[in-house]
């Protein structure tokens, strides 16, 4: 993995001499990513997962899948609040208030808190993903054997033990001793920064623990598509079963939830796929880093990967509306229109 020594709240506002068009073009548009559509993105985020909040509240936390959704949506809402304050605090430093002074320092602060807490609540989400996709793949290949041993109260420790544990190195690596002030001998500003060693330990865990949830989530999802598919040949043999029967309602049930795993997994595998490129890419690519011969496109990308993780906490809403019925009768309700 590159080196790097210190990271900070402010990037440079100009492109240096001798740029190529594409990497011009892609100064633009990372410019506009991080200026307009991810503050976009994460006040919508806010919005949509207090939404999602509230109506899984509404639907009752004895089921282990509503649960789960509803740990999912409190921490993508975090997620989302934290990309907002982010994103304002980082065009204010770069805009109005570059030239430094005490107001800088202080939203300096605040840009750095954001950071902090935004692996924080993106590791509980990765976790949570990971559990609600474990869960209903076991359910779905041994469901007489796993049912009564994987309640939503364990579902719940699991999530709140594997976060603990992963939080506690975090809490290591983010100790205010690694902090640095840093004084701009050209604007007299003081700049924080972090120090670069423990930003790669960052790097170093969190592309680790992402190599494995991502891993664990595609073999889930690869077994839930092909008992889906094994399930639809099985129901298609036995149609002349009443529409209206009991069996068939719950059957039915059981294949949307499966469906709505399947898609909510899968948004996540694909919002999370540039995290995974951008870590091998650096790894394997010299100068491409915060300070190296390729920061420009480094740049980009980390901006790119935000609007990624943004989409993915934004776009879930949608698939409940599509595949649970119970929340799509309640989101209409509390909007005030009968469900189409």
């Amino acid at each position: 993995m590159a080196e790097n020594n210190v990271t900070t709240s402010h990037r440079p506002g100009e492109l240096e001499a001798g740029v190529s068009m594409g990497e011009v073009s892609m100064h633009y548009i990372g410019l506009i990513l991080k200026m307009y559509v991810n503050p976009a993105l994460g006040l919508s985020g806010i919005f949509i997962n207090l939404i999602n909040t509230g109506i899984f509240y509404k639907m009752g936390l004895a089921d282990g899948v509503t649960q789960n959704f509803l740990v999912l949506s409190i921490c993508d809402g975090i997620l989302a609040a934290a990309a907002l304050v982010n994103s304002i605090s980082y065009i204010m430093l770069n805009t109005v208030y570059s030239r430094g002074g005490p107001i800088t320092e202080h939203l300096q602060a605040i840009f750095w808190a954001s950071v902090i807490s935004w692996p924080f609540s993106q590791i509980v989400s990765c976790i949570t993903t990971t559990v609600i996709a474990v869960v209903r793949c076991c359910c779905v290949a041994l469901p007489f054997r796993v049912k009564h041993i994987l309640t939503t109260r364990r579902q719940l420790l699991a999530i709140a033990f594997f976060s603990l544990c992963v939080h506690a190195v975090l809490v290591y690596i983010f100790h205010p001793t690694y902090l640095l002030y840093i004084k701009d001998p050209v604007t007299n500003a003081t700049l924080v920064a972090y120090h670069g060693a423990y930003y790669d330990i960052l790097n170093i865990f969190t592309n680790i623990f992402l190599y494995i949830t991502f891993i664990i989530v595609i073999l889930c999802i690869m077994i839930l598509i092909l008992c889906l598919n094994r399930s639809s040949k099985f129901r298609n043999q036995f149609s002349f079963v009443s529409n209206g029967s009991e069996k068939k309602k719950e059957k039915i049930r059981e294949v949307r939830v499966v469906q709505t795993v399947i898609l909510v997994a899968s948004i996540f595998i694909i919002c999370n796929t540039p995290t995974i490129v951008l870590s091998i890419v650096r790894q394997v690519t010299p100068g491409f880093s915060v300070d190296g011969d390729l920061r420009d496109v480094y740049d980009f990308f980390i901006i790119f990967v935000e609007t990624a993780l943004l989409l993915n906490v934004d776009v879930n809403i949608f698939i409940y509306l599509g595949f649970n019925s119970r929340y799509r009768n309640i989101f209409w309700k509390t909007i005030g229109k009968s469900s189409p």
